[in-house]
C-alpha cells in the first residue's frame, strides 16, 4: 500500500533535519581546526587556521641564522603550504563525514553551490520551515 504524501514528506523533513544538524556540527568543528607543519628542512614551524590565516610562524632552531633570505622565504612558504594543504585535509573529511561535498569535488550537486552559512543560520532555517504568511491567499 502506499504511503501518505505527507508521511513521505515528513520523512523528508527529518531526514533534511538530521542532515541540517550535522552540517552544523561540521562547520562547528571545522572552526576549531589549527594545523603546525614544518618546513621539510626543519628550520621553519608553521601554524595556520581553516581559513589559511597564519597564527604563528615560528623557528625552532637557529639554522634560519646561517640561511640566505631566499632559502629562509622558501622554507616559510613551504611550511605554511603543508599546513594549509593539512587543514585543508582536515575540513574535507569532517564535511564528508557529515554527508556533505567538499567544494570542487567530482558528484556535486546544486546544494554544494549554497551559501553554507547562510544555509545552516539558525534563524534562515526557523524561516525556511514556517507557514508563509500569504499561504491560503491568491496570487495575482
Amino acid at each position: 500500500m502506499d504511503r501518505p504524501m505527507g508521511s513521505e514528506l515528513q520523512d523528508a523533513l527529518s531526514a533534511f533535519t538530521k542532515k541540517h544538524e550535522s552540517l552544523l556540527k561540521a562547520r562547528e568543528e571545522m572552526k576549531t581546526i589549527s594545523v603546525t607543519a614544518r618546513s621539510k628542512d626543519g628550520s621553519v614551524e608553521a601554524t595556520v587556521g581553516i581559513g589559511g590565516e597564519a597564527s604563528a610562524l615560528r623557528f625552532p632552531n637557529n639554522k634560519f641564522k646561517e640561511m640566505t633570505g631566499k632559502a629562509l622565504a622558501t622554507s616559510v612558504l613551504e611550511a605554511l603550504t603543508r599546513a594549509r594543504s593539512e587543514a585543508t585535509a582536515r575540513a574535507t573529511a569532517i564535511l564528508q563525514a557529515a554527508g556533505g561535498t567538499a567544494p570542487g569535488e567530482q558528484g556535486g550537486s546544486f546544494l554544494d553551490r549554497l551559501d553554507l552559512d547562510r544555509l545552516l543560520d539558525p534563524k534562515s532555517f526557523a524561516d525556511a520551515l514556517s507557514p508563509r504568511r500569504d499561504e491560503g491567499k491568491s496570487r495575482g
